[in-house]
């Protein structure tokens, strides 16, 4: 099994895909990184839910 990238990489790629004024080549890109390590980015986000300990915290 591969190892994860950091999640905060996995934060910041996932706010890259969703702003639409980085560059179309950027965010396809980093789409494509994290269907690579997750699978999609539904997964990717809900890695990010389960496993951000400080978005916990505040909740």
């Amino acid at each position: 099994m591969q190892e994860l990238p950091p999640l905060t990489l996995v934060k910041t790629w996932l706010e890259v895909v969703q702003q639409l004024d980085i560059p179309i080549t950027i965010r396809e890109k980093r789409s494509r990184l994290l269907t690579y390590y997750f699978g999609s980015i539904a997964q990717a986000e809900r890695y990010v839910e389960d496993n951000d300990d400080y978005s916990q915290l505040v909740s």
